[in-house]
């Protein structure tokens, strides 16, 4: 009998055991997409910035275009997507610089 109750013992610690790493794979899996999804979300906006700014270069030149550059640097997706449409909607650089730099793109 008592070897019965050491061996319900063993097979509840390796359950234990199997449950925790499953937990554990769960959450290392989650946070990994969460870091993907973050990264991913990063890297998009960044190469939607580099485009306006081409745009940018392409319409207005190279000054208005590296001016833009720093305007836009850490901004998050509305203000490139307004800088965006201010590249379309602007006749001049500085027009599209003032609308960008005043929060207004």
């Amino acid at each position: 009998m008592f070897w019965q109750a050491e061996e319900a013992a063993r097979e509840l610690r390796r359950e234990g055991r199997e449950q925790g790493l499953e937990q554990g794979l769960e959450q290392g899996l989650e946070r990994g997409l969460e870091q993907g999804r973050a990264q991913g979300l990063e890297q998009g906006l960044a190469d939607k910035r580099a485009l306006v700014v081409r745009q940018a270069e392409r319409r207005f030149g190279s000054e208005t275009a590296e001016r833009l550059r720093r305007v836009l640097a850490g901004s998050g997706p509305e203000a490139v997507d307004q800088a965006a449409d201010a590249v379309v909607d602007c006749d001049t650089g500085d027009k599209l610089l003032a609308r960008t730099s005043n929060g207004a793109a």
